[in-house]
């Protein structure tokens, strides 16, 4: 069994919380006029299920890797 550094996962989580917040900030912010796709505008995809099943990926990966 590995130690838990406090300061690596407290860095991790920090990173991974931004990286979240930025996809799903940009979504609106870039994808506003695009179309639509099965009903909903492209935003919605990008900001409410891309940037959930990244941070999904990347936690997975992150937590892997450790």
């Amino acid at each position: 069994m590995h130690d838990i550094n406090p300061k690596s996962l407290a860095k991790g989580a920090f990173l991974l919380t931004l990286g979240y917040f930025l996809f799903w900030l940009l979504g609106p912010l870039l994808l506003r006029d695009q179309g639509v796709v099965a009903g909903l505008p492209l935003w919605f995809w990008c900001s409410c299920v891309v940037a959930p099943l990244l941070l999904c990926l990347a936690v997975r990966c992150w937590l892997v890797k450790r």
